[in-house]
């Protein structure tokens, strides 16, 4: 349901929203690490949103604290190099 809402805000270009319910969702059950790199793609995919919406600081910022809020141990390689390649869209621009 959070991941509904974040989409939408991210859709209507509310990044800082969306950001702040990202926030919410971090907390939810992060000792699981299939959930951890759910969270994780679905902050790439929200981080490659708000490129395309051309809002770089917001981008940057949702990876920082992606990278700081799930576990890295985690992750697999996959996670890693989505999220490499959305940061490195950010950085691109």
């Amino acid at each position: 349901m959070l991941q509904r809402a974040i989409r939408a805000m991210a859709q209507r270009r509310a990044f800082d929203e969306a950001e702040r319910l990202l926030l919410k969702l971090y907390e939810i059950a992060p000792e699981n690490p299939n959930y951890s790199r759910t969270k994780y793609r679905f902050a790439a995919e929200i981080v490659k949103a708000a490129v395309v919406a051309q809002r770089r600081a917001v981008a940057d910022g949702i990876a920082q604290t992606a990278a700081s809020k799930v576990n890295p141990a985690h992750l697999t390689t996959a996670e890693r190099e989505l999220m490499a390649r959305a940061v490195g869209d950010v950085t691109a621009l």
